[in-house]
């Protein structure tokens, strides 16, 4: 007798290998027989012209703070994600310390929200969320900017041995508590103040501890192949595995370099280095407009920023590097202030501007858009959600066709209502994985089915070390996601960005159905998901 048994669908495993018609039984949280199976079960789910593959798997997603306002997971269920990957780009709500809780700005956005925050190590922060009745698995890494806030605050300088050897022990700590890996953020700030070696010696740890290195590199326009040569330097020298994160080529003048790239990261592959990428398939980015400024602005953190922003003097050099970066510099290079459209502002004065870009915010205000820039930033304290449209549609299909690239949504975990709703999030946050399987399998032919399943699932599981998932088989956890090949679709746009996505029939999360014929099901406090730790997930 089976608790579920899911018939007549074509199983596409999560191996990369041909699908095939079987059914599947399930006891509990375990696939138990895959065959031709008869109807002895408390539940039969009919797949007949649906295909049954693995539970996908979001290699790259943000759901660090969200999951604790927003444990159902909305935007991700819906999509037949299963598992996530958060506490990437050098971000994660631990480890923290008293010393320096006064820039800790993850606190600061929980107390918006009304979150007790209290927890410090990795350990304690894993524990909060056994608690929580998360409808999907959830994995992290450390952030090696939030260890770097801990041990020496939001400072621009480099750390002293003591410092380095306390952010040491932090990344030891948080893989023993469970963390998959370090990731790093070098784009933003404090991640972009530390130097190549800092990195290599954090990473050393991670590597004794069985962790890998994400990393947002430290460029991805102009610079990218320096940038990835860092990062390939870091594995190699660290003996650690790498991953690009959302790997892509920003500005026109660098639009098809990613196969130079790409290139690369296979010349490193066969001299013995564990590098992959990942990507998600959209034109934009999606980052904070603070972000754009010069790094000097960010030393000491966000109200050190707001003081700059506010002083004469320092605004008027903000004034002349952007100004200056809008013609021949990158941000010229990215399509100028009208590739910048405006995602999240807190302020309901402001509200009317997502949606917006900043070109056509200045036009109405009838301003230069740098001035535009500058002003908003400081009337919302110096944080704005915005989009970014700088990737070639070719250079997508470029490192989505690479056969070491995994696919990630690098998206929070949203929804259609309640405090996870507001502003106009990208459009990946509910639509990344259905996007792959309708746009890019089933339309484009960019890549076989089973090439995508693969991407999202067996080879992802494989390269986190995520134990028993990303493939069905017997033995292995019922992470399950049936979709109909031929309806498959994002629905969500830059302008309508929370629509559910089209075509998920059902998803099963450790045996338990949580969507049911295409809808959510209410589960109350029943835990379908769980924490997933480093060896022992």
């Amino acid at each position: 007798m089976f608790d579920v048994i899911i018939k007549n669908g074509l199983i596409v495993d999560g191996t990369g290998r041909p699908g095939f018609t079987a059914d599947i039984g399930i006891d509990g949280d375990r696939i138990v027989e895959i065959g031709e199976l008869g109807p002895s079960s408390a539940r039969v789910i009919d797949a007949e012209g649906c295909v049954v593959a693995p539970g996908f798997i979001d290699c790259h997603s943000h759901t660090d703070q969200s999951v604790l306002l927003n444990p159902s997971c909305e935007s991700k269920v819906t999509q037949g994600v299963t598992t996530e990957i958060s506490g990437n780009c050098g971000e994660s709500p631990a480890s923290r310390s008293d010393r320096y809780a006064v820039e800790d700005e993850y606190a600061d956005e929980f107390a918006e929200y009304g979150v007790d925050s209290n927890w410090h190590s990795m350990a304690d922060y894993l524990f909060r969320l056994d608690a929580l009745p998360m409808a999907i698995n959830y994995a992290t890494l450390v952030g090696h900017g939030a260890i770097r806030i801990a041990a020496m605050g939001r400072s621009g300088r480099q750390p002293s041995e003591d410092e380095l050897a306390q952010m040491e022990r932090m990344v030891e700590q948080s893989l023993l508590a469970g963390a998959f890996g370090l990731s790093s953020g070098l784009v933003y700030p404090p991640g972009c103040y530390a130097d190549t070696d800092e990195l290599i010696h954090l990473c050393r740890v991670a590597a004794r501890n069985g962790g890998i290195y994400t990393t947002h590199m430290r460029n991805e326009g102009v610079d990218l192949i320096p940038a990835l040569e860092e990062a390939i330097r870091i594995g190699r020298e660290a003996g650690i595995g790498v991953q690009i994160s959302h790997h892509k080529a920003c500005g026109r003048n660098s639009w098809g370099r990613v196969v130079d790239s790409l290139a690369l990261i296979d010349s490193a592959r066969e001299q013995g280095l564990d590098i992959w990428a990942d990507q998600y398939p959209y034109t934009a980015t999606a980052t904070g407009l603070e972000s754009l400024l010069p790094d000097w602005a960010h030393d000491g953190g966000n109200s050190a920023l707001v003081r700059r922003l506010t002083d004469p003097r320092d605004h008027q050099r903000l004034r002349d590097e952007l100004i200056k970066n809008t013609g021949d510099g990158w941000i010229g290079d990215w399509g100028g202030w009208d590739s910048v459209v405006i995602s999240f502002v807190k302020r309901d004065a402001n509200r009317r501007y997502e949606g917006m870009s900043i070109t056509a915010i200045a036009s109405e205000q009838g301003r230069h858009p740098v001035d535009t820039v500058l002003d908003l930033l400081i009337d919302e304290n110096g944080s704005v959600g915005v989009q970014h449209f700088a990737i070639s549609p070719d250079d997508i299909v470029t490192v989505m066709r690479h056969p070491s690239t995994l696919i990630g949504s690098d998206a929070t975990a949203r929804s259609t209502s309640g405090p996870m709703s507001t502003g106009k999030p990208h459009p990946r946050a509910f639509g990344t994985f259905p996007r792959v399987l309708g746009t890019y399998v089933r339309e484009q032919g960019v890549i076989s089915l089973e090439e995508a399943v693969a991407k999202m699932t067996g080879r992802t599981a494989a390269r986190f070390g995520l134990r028993g998932r990303g493939v069905l088989s017997e033995g292995n956890y019922a992470d399950i996601t049936i979709f109909d090949p031929d309806t498959i679709a994002d629905a969500a746009t830059y302008e309508t960005p929370h629509a559910l996505a089209r075509g998920i029939e059902y998803v099963l999360v450790n045996g338990v159905v949580v969507l049911d014929s295409g809808r959510l099901v209410d589960l109350g406090m029943i835990k379908s998901g769980r924490v997933l730790r480093r060896g022992i997930n």
